[in-house]
C-alpha cells in the first residue's frame, strides 16, 4: 500500500514538473533619484525608473533590445529613531517579460501604485547592519476605455545586510518576497522572489551610484509558467 501512494506522489510531482514552463530573460533596470532634505526627519525623492530586456527571437544576451518599462516615483521619508517610513507614488508603463511569442500579443499596461512601507535598521557591529522593511501596495491599471480600475494589492517584505568596506564602499545583500492579496486577488498567491548582491560608492556627500545583479524569481497566473529574470541593476542618486 505505502509503495502504492509513494508511486503515485513521484507521478504526480514529475507530471507538474514536465508541465511547468520556465522563461529565462536577461534585463537591464535603471533609476535616477533626486532627493531633497526637507528637515533632519523627513526627505522627498523624485525618481525616473527605465527597464529594458533581452528578445530571445535573437540574442538572449543584449539585455538592451526590447522595451520593459519606464516610469516616475515621487518618495517621501520620514526618519524616527531605528524606524524609516516611506509614503511612495508610483506612475510605470510595464511592458509584458517576453518568454513566448504568444507574449507580444500582451499590451502594455499603465499602473499607478500607492504604497506604504515600514523599515527598522538594526547595527550589528561597526561593519555590519540589518534593516528589516515590510510594505503595502495598492495598485491600479488603465483600461482599454482610457478608465482606471482593475485593482489589486501586494504585501512586500524584505530583509537586507549592509556591510560597510569603508566612508564611501557599502556591500548589499538582500532578499524580498512579493505576495499577491485582495482585492481581485489572482491564481498566483505567491507573485515573486528577488535576491540582490550590490555595491554603493558614495563619490561625494551628495552623488552617489549602486550596481548590481538581481535574481527574480516569477510565477504567473497560470500557476505553471515562471520568469527567471537576471538583472543588471545600475542606480545614480543626487542628494541636496
Amino acid at each position: 500500500m505505502k509503495r502504492t501512494i509513494y508511486v503515485c506522489l513521484f507521478c504526480c510531482m514529475y507530471a507538474s514538473a514536465v508541465q511547468a514552463q520556465h522563461y529565462e530573460h536577461l534585463t537591464l533596470w535603471t533609476r535616477f533619484s533626486i532627493q531633497k532634505k526637507i528637515t533632519s526627519k523627513l526627505d522627498i525623492a523624485a525618481e525616473y525608473i527605465w527597464r529594458r530586456q533581452s528578445d530571445f527571437r535573437s540574442d538572449k544576451s543584449n539585455p538592451m533590445a526590447m522595451p520593459l518599462a519606464t516610469g516616475y516615483r515621487l518618495n517621501f521619508i520620514y526618519r524616527a529613531k531605528s524606524w524609516n517610513y516611506s509614503l511612495v507614488n508610483w506612475m510605470i508603463r510595464s511592458s509584458a517579460l517576453y518568454g513566448k511569442m504568444s507574449d507580444f500579443n500582451r499590451p502594455d499596461r499603465w499602473e499607478l501604485r500607492p504604497s506604504f512601507f515600514a523599515e527598522w535598521n538594526h547595527p550589528l557591529s561597526k561593519k555590519w547592519s540589518v534593516r528589516l522593511r515590510g510594505g503595502y501596495e495598492y495598485r491600479f491599471f488603465k483600461r482599454d476605455d482610457n478608465t482606471w480600475g482593475d485593482e489589486q494589492a501586494r504585501i512586500r517584505f524584505r530583509i537586507l545586510g549592509r556591510y560597510n568596506f569603508n566612508a564611501k564602499n557599502t556591500l548589499l545583500i538582500q532578499n524580498e518576497t512579493f505576495c499577491n492579496i485582495p482585492p481581485n486577488l489572482p491564481a498566483n498567491t505567491f507573485s515573486q522572489n528577488q535576491s540582490y548582491l550590490g555595491i554603493q560608492h558614495n563619490f561625494t556627500p551628495h552623488l552617489s551610484s549602486e550596481v548590481g545583479y538581481i535574481f527574480n524569481y516569477k510565477q504567473r497566473a497560470s500557476l505553471v509558467e515562471f520568469d527567471e529574470e537576471n538583472i543588471l541593476q545600475a542606480n545614480l542618486y543626487v542628494r541636496f
